[in-house]
């Protein structure tokens, strides 16, 4: 069997077009990160950038399109920074992830503000990224719980834990931080706590129970469950 072949290096034509897509991209992340999406031109993205006005549609098909990808680009750096440990107990794994998330937004503030958090201006192919990347957040979670993220009464009090996180996100920041971000963490656990409540209100689980006992909500998990109202047939 023959070897594989070695990739072949770029040309110096695909080389230069790496490296002005990869300006680019920088341009808009800086731009974006200091104003609204629509205060923001193609022209200033070009100019910089330092190339031409014309290969921003060439590289990236529009300012939205691009407005998408530098969205992608900032939730792929955070998933980065905020990567859950492999190992541990649960709710110190999550109470990592949770600082390293706020960590990540107070380092990287402009670009929280008005990427991160205001997803309300995101265009229609923006919307689609911030969404899959909510979606992948909760998956996470829930996975690390024990959890089914397709239960639809779970998934309607997590993407509420997500957006009373946001919307604490945003206050912080605005207000300076006025809190540390291991104390603002520990709250988050306390608020997901109380969403998985709200989950088990809405349709009774023992995953949600031991979800409870594992955040340390044994009394909340021992009341919350009214058990004439799981069936032996009802999903964990």
């Amino acid at each position: 069997m023959a070897p594989p072949e070695a990739a072949k290096p770029p040309t110096r034509r695909q080389a230069a077009a790496q490296e002005t897509r990869r300006k680019l991209l920088h341009a808009a992340l800086e731009n974006f990160s200091r104003r609204p999406y629509g205060e923001v031109t193609v022209g200033d993205i070009a100019r910089t950038a330092g190339v031409a006005h014309g290969l921003l549609s060439h590289h990236f098909q529009g300012k939205e399109s691009l407005y998408a990808e530098v969205v992608r680009e900032i939730d792929q750096q955070l998933r980065a920074a905020t990567e859950f440990a492999s190992e541990g107990p649960v709710v110190d794994r999550l109470r990592q992830h949770f600082t390293a998330h706020l960590r990540f937004l107070a380092a990287h503030e402009d670009v929280a503000l008005h990427l991160v958090l205001r997803r309300a201006q995101a265009t229609d192919l923006a919307s689609a990224a911030f969404e899959a990347t909510r979606e992948e957040g909760v998956r996470t979670i829930c996975a690390v719980l024990g959890l089914d993220a397709d239960d639809p009464a779970l998934l309607l009090a997590m993407r509420g834990f997500g957006a009373a996180c946001d919307e604490m996100s945003l206050l912080w920041l605005r207000n300076g931080c006025p809190v540390e971000a291991g104390a603002l963490a520990e709250a988050w656990i306390a608020l997901l706590a109380g969403s998985l409540r709200a989950a088990h209100a809405l349709a009774p689980r023992p995953a949600l129970r031991e979800a409870l006992r594992t955040l340390g909500q044994e009394d909340a998990a021992a009341t919350a469950d009214p058990s004439p109202e799981e069936t032996p047939g009802s999903r964990s």
